[in-house]
Order: structure tokens, then sequence, then C-alpha cells
């Protein structure tokens, strides 16, 4: 993909909560809120993609204590352009000497390059629609440091 714009990697701001809260919720569900990382530490929670004035990717710590990715979202058509290995990689930057974790839906393609070290069954039934067609069910992921 040529690009005619840098893509940019940045905390969160709040200028950019409207598009991020749109990618999670087009990405995972209604509701989702990230608000308050903007009153803790964003500066090492968050890592927001920018192309131009469009954010396309967001990844987000619960906090830099648990050092959990409660959610890593890429906008559609941006996929397979190294935009979440990016922000992946910024994050562990940000977060030296700390395991981190993240659960990923059992049939995520990217499933494919790594190993889970736990699997559960139901992970993401309190979220998503009964009908949904995406997995209920999660690998748990750690990169051990």
């Amino acid at each position: 993909m040529k690009f005619r714009f840098p893509i940019r990697y940045v905390s969160l701001q709040a200028s950019h909560l409207q598009q991020v809260h749109e990618l999670l919720t087009r990405v995972f569900w209604d509701g989702i809120d990230v608000s308050d990382l903007l009153q803790s530490s964003s500066e090492r929670c968050s890592v927001i993609a920018i192309y131009g004035k469009i954010v396309i990717g967001a990844a987000l710590l619960s906090s830099p204590q648990e050092a959990y990715i409660t959610y890593l979202a890429v906008r559609a058509g941006w996929h397979n352009s190294q935009v979440a290995t990016t922000m992946l990689y910024h994050l562990i930057m940000l977060n030296p000497h700390r395991d981190i974790t993240l659960h990923v839906a059992a049939n995520n393609p990217a499933m494919i390059w790594v190993q889970g070290e736990e699997f559960i069954t139901g992970f993401y039934e309190d979220y998503l629609d009964s009908q949904s067609r995406a997995s209920m069910n999660a690998f748990r992921l750690r990169l051990r440091r």
C-alpha cells in the first residue's frame, strides 16, 4: 500500500475519542468508553495510529500496573499494513520489563502466528450478541519479559 501521508503513532488524546470509540464499536461491540484513560497514564497505556486526520488503529492497556491489552483494533482496509504490529511494538517499548497479556478471539487470523497460553470457552459471551458470527471463545496470550 502506498501512503500519501506518514502513519503517526501517538498516545490517546481527547481529540481522538470519537474516532476511537467508533472504531472499537465497529471491531468489537457498542458501549465501549475509553475516556478514563485520559485521566490515568494514557502516554504509557495507549498507542493510536493516525493517517492524516483519521484514526486507523488503537492499542489500549488497562493500566501500566496490569499491562493487559484491553483493545487492539485496526480500521477496515488497513489490515496487512503492519499497523497492529507497530502499535504492539510501541506498547512493549512504553512498558519495559512488564509481562503484557491479551485475549484474542479463537478465530482471529492472527492466531496462526502465536501460541496461546490458555483457551477460554465463552470468553466473549457477555459482550457479543448470541447470533454473532464472531467467536465466543478466546486464547490468552502473554509476552514474557
